[in-house]
């Protein structure tokens, strides 16, 4: 009797450690699973576990949910579908942006207040030698409203007679481009430049140039910067890249430092 129960707690004890789900006791602590589903097991993550050893996902995780630089998609806040329509009119006037660079065009679309058309600046060239006011035109597009702004209507293409102007991405250069040399402006302040939310981003100086500013070094300026102070810029000049049209040959200086009374600032 003695002997069959030796035997069959050896047997109960074989079959106990043979089980995929045995437990091994920790040195301090209660018995810790091993090879449970959903954990790291001995060749990598499991699908449907954590699967994140070294920030790396687990072969049971879409790469795309992972945020940027995985590949088409990743960024998984953008819609994945967006409805396009079409309208047609007659071409306004060409709108740029700050810089004065080329980068829409209102559009009489027949009743109703004009639409403004958007399209990246280095289209410009394309779009400048396809439509002039008064063309008549086709746009395919959505609506978009940037926060604080107006609706406007973002171009993907855009059809003149036989001629059609993709919102294709631009062409790397084949030689990057030369660093722009620091210049320096002297004058007086004639106005100010407020961006689409009312702000103040730059100075017009009465030369015509215009000092461009972050808006909030500008809200620093308003007891320094007044209308009819003479101030001198550093900076960094606006440059056009290519296909960039500028509407008006306007001297845009990026400000450096600031001297506003012999006092000089750094623009950060």
């Amino acid at each position: 009797m003695e002997t069959n129960t030796r035997l069959i707690a050896t047997v109960a004890l074989a079959l106990a450690l043979a089980s995929p789900f045995a437990h091994a006791q920790g040195p301090d602590g209660p018995p810790v699973a091993q090879n449970q589903p959903g954990v790291d097991g001995p060749s990598g993550p499991l699908p449907g576990g954590p699967g994140r050893r070294h920030g790396r996902p687990g072969p049971g995780l879409d790469r795309n949910d992972h945020g940027k630089g995985q590949g088409p998609g990743r960024n998984h806040q953008m819609s994945g579908l967006t409805s396009l329509t079409t309208v047609s009119g007659t071409v306004g006037q060409l709108v740029g942006n700050d810089d004065f660079i080329l980068d829409g065009f209102t559009l009489n679309a027949g009743s109703g207040s004009p639409v403004t058309v958007k399209f990246p600046p280095h289209l410009g060239t394309q779009v400048q030698k396809a439509i002039k006011a008064g063309s008549s035109v086709s746009v395919t597009g959505y609506s978009e409203t940037p926060p604080g702004g107006e609706t406007r209507f973002r171009m993907n293409s855009l059809t003149v007679g036989k001629t059609t102007v993709l919102d294709s991405p631009p062409v790397r250069p084949t030689t990057p481009p030369d660093a722009p040399a620091l210049a320096t402006a002297t004058g007086k302040i004639a106005d100010y430049r407020l961006d689409r939310e009312g702000r103040v981003n730059g100075l017009v100086l009465d030369d015509k140039t215009v000092i461009s500013i972050p808006s909030h070094v500008a809200y620093q300026l308003t007891d320094l910067a007044k209308k009819g102070s003479t101030i001198t810029v550093q900076g960094y000049p606006k440059t056009l890249r290519d296909g960039q049209v500028q509407l008006e040959k306007v001297n845009v200086l990026r400000a450096s430092v600031l001297t506003i009374n012999g006092q000089q600032y750094l623009v950060r």
